[in-house]
């Protein structure tokens, strides 16, 4: 059986801030060296439009749309409800069969690093941003617990399939409770 795994919501993810608008007459920039046009296509926005354009996904604007300023924004004159959010979007992220539910896995999803991983309790695949709150090590290098939590490699800290901590091997047993990012207890 062949499925993909999706990448859930933009809850996960920070959405970029919007551009500043273009003026009507604008001084011509310097050029720019080959090492700046590099580095600048590493961000996720940057990526995100370098990927579908160079995969012939993105198709010439309509006359509606030629004086858009974002060649991205759909709803460019009906105001910004209609603006195209990515974060907002359900994308493949790996074939099922690619997945070894013993280990997390590091993938790249429009330029954004993610692992994906094997929650035994809640029985699923779960993606989360591939970094460890605690020292931002990558959480993909880390390891399934005994217990099926994700674990850092770099102090050994557990998150259970929601998020939330549920292990510090330094902290004492008899110190205080484990708590999440928000606020709740574990």
């Amino acid at each position: 059986m062949l499925s993909l795994i999706t990448l859930p919501s933009p809850r996960l993810f920070p959405t970029p801030s919007p551009s500043p608008p273009k003026t009507l007459n604008p001084k011509p920039s310097p050029p720019l060296s080959l090492h700046h046009h590099l580095r600048r296509h590493r961000s996720p926005a940057r990526t995100a439009t370098t990927v579908l354009r160079s995969h012939g996904l993105s198709s010439a604007p309509s006359p509606a749309l030629s004086d858009a300023s974002d060649p991205f924004d759909i709803g460019a004159g009906q105001g910004d409800d209609a603006k195209f959010d990515w974060y907002a979007q359900w994308y493949p992220v790996a074939p099922l069969c690619d997945l070894d539910k013993r280990a997390p896995h590091a993938k790249t999803v429009m330029g954004l690093d993610v692992v994906v991983w094997w929650d035994r309790a809640e029985g699923r695949w779960q993606v989360f941003d591939d970094r460890c709150p605690h020292r931002l090590a990558p959480l993909s290098e880390g390891r399934i617990d005994p217990r099926g939590r994700l674990q850092c490699v770099y102090h050994g800290w557990c998150f259970d399939g929601s998020g939330n901590c549920k292990y510090i091997p330094q902290a004492p047993s008899s110190g205080p409770q484990v708590s999440s990012i928000w606020g709740s207890k574990t």
